[in-house]
């Protein structure tokens, strides 16, 4: 049996609503106060369950503490619990609204959906590390952007000019050291040294590649092919209703979206380098596919070749390219 409790994170505080009362506590890194609370509340039969919704750094308190305490909890999408409560006709939306709403989506959730969450360290150092280096990569796209406008205005002056250069080859830099940093970080420890030397054995693969992949393998520990193409934002999403409505189907974007940046840079140099993907694409080039489908295709191949080698420990084998070589020696 479970007992139901929605919880509104902010930057300082939890609203608590347990179908009975509201509690406020404070958003702090044991929450020692939230624990006093379901310590001396604890039913007699049945077990907590915590619903909130994911709000960056200001939910990983909650989050750590539902791991180290075992308390299941059901991690609500941000997008599904705002269609919910406009389902509601809730018009306001405060810190108390939204914890009565989290509370009453319990009646929607099914028992099997509940579940203690999966913390790793080596998971949150790697995220840790991959968002620095994501803001690296935003700051180098935008100061090369305003570099290349102020060029083109002719406007600024040489010396500004020059500045701009400079800082834009700085951030470049940057960005290479965070990777060189990372790698170090990596080569410390043998079992994701070796990972990564099995990810980037797939062709197309490189560093950058193989360390996003990594960490979301490491963050999401499933098994679902399905599961996987929707983490990384590739699941299809189909708008169809009547005769009116009738869209292509397109990728939903819900992952990260360094992540699909990557994988089609890896995607396209698959195409170059593998054998069986070129063919694949290739073929659905002339069936009519747009070029871009085909290269969504292939990265969806690349993120699950790339689990099966991970969660295999083992390194990529180009069976198509092997498969040719051991005919052409017999001939």
């Amino acid at each position: 049996m479970y007992h139901y409790i929605g919880i509104d994170v902010s930057k300082q505080t939890l609203q608590l609503f347990d179908g009975r009362q509201e509690r406020t506590f404070p958003n702090e890194p044991q929450l020692a106060a939230l624990d006093g609370f379901l310590q001396a509340h604890q039913p007699s039969q049945g077990e907590w369950v915590i619903i909130f919704e994911p709000t960056g750094v200001y939910s990983s308190y909650l989050r750590s503490y539902c791991a180290r305490r075992c308390i299941k909890t059901h991690i609500i999408n941000p997008l599904q619990s705002a269609y919910f409560a406009k389902a509601q006709g809730h018009r306001s939306k405060t810190d108390s609204v939204d914890a009565r709403m989290l509370y009453a989506a319990h009646r929607l959730l099914q028992p099997s959906e509940s579940q203690v969450p999966y913390e790793s360290e080596q998971a949150r150092q790697l995220g840790a590390w991959l968002s620095t280096y994501t803001l690296l990569v935003k700051a180098e796209t935008q100061w090369r952007n305003h570099q290349q406008a102020a060029q083109r205005e002719g406007s600024a002056p040489p010396a500004l000019l020059e500045l701009l250069a400079t800082q834009g080859q700085h951030l470049k830099e940057q960005k290479a050291a965070m990777v060189k940093k990372i790698m170090q970080w990596i080569r410390q420890d043998e079992g994701l040294a070796q990972a990564m030397d099995h990810l980037c054995s797939i062709p197309g693969v490189g560093e950058i590649t193989a360390l996003h992949l990594l960490h979301l393998f490491m963050k999401y520990p499933v098994k679902d092919r399905n599961q996987l193409t929707a983490l990384a934002g590739l699941d299809p999403v189909v708008k169809m209703s009547g005769t009116s409505l009738h869209q292509q189907a397109k990728i939903s974007k819900r992952g990260p979206r360094m992540l699909r940046r990557v994988l089609y840079c890896a995607a396209m140099a698959g195409v170059q380098h593998n054998l069986e993907w070129k063919l694949k694409y290739q073929g659905m080039v002339q069936r009519g596919k747009v070029k871009n489908v085909g290269i969504v295709t292939i990265m969806r191949k690349i993120v699950l070749v790339a689990y099966t080698v991970y969660r295999e420990q083992r390194y990529y084998e180009d069976r198509l390219q092997d498969k040719m070589k051991k005919e052409i020696a017999i001939a």
